[in-house]
């Protein structure tokens, strides 16, 4: 029971795991790198996990695809999921995708006595990455340098 219990929770750990990389790989390149943000790949894979989240489902995904008596079928819903979640490997749904999870529109940003508005694009560990809406650019500024007024 212990070693289907350990097979499982590896195997579903493993499946799991592709999923999320492809979808942050797609994010990555269709948004990270559109915008011109500078974020390594591993920070922003790792800040933006739910380990809460993602070690039940390792378990979940391992019984259903190892053990369960409908296996077969959770395989072939597998590989739709695997389809679905590298479709932001694709320009627009990638980009779409990264807007929806980290993107947040028409904020003002008071930087000194300057006043601007724009997008916050991504939230980093140490910098906040802004689309400035009146020159049509991403600047990162540390957030001891910005403050967001609205």
């Amino acid at each position: 029971m212990i070693s289907k219990l350990i097979n499982a929770f590896v195997a579903g750990f493993i499946f799991v795991l592709i999923l999320d990389f492809l979808f942050f790989i797609g994010i990555k390149l269709n948004y990270f790198d559109a915008y011109n943000i500078k974020e390594y790949f591993n920070v922003i894979f790792f800040d933006n996990q739910n380990f809460l989240l993602f070690i039940p489902l390792s378990f979940l995904f391992g019984y259903l695809m190892l053990y369960s008596k409908i296996a077969k079928f959770f395989d072939a819903l597998y590989l739709v999921m695997v389809l679905l979640f590298g479709l932001t490997l694709q320009d627009n749904i990638g980009k779409y995708a990264g807007e929806i999870l980290f993107g947040e529109a028409k904020k003002s940003f008071k930087v000194g006595k300057t006043l601007f508005y724009g997008d916050i694009l991504y939230q980093g560990r140490e910098k906040l990455y802004i689309r400035r809406n009146d020159i049509n650019k991403t600047i990162a500024l540390r957030y001891d340098e910005v403050e967001v007024v609205d």
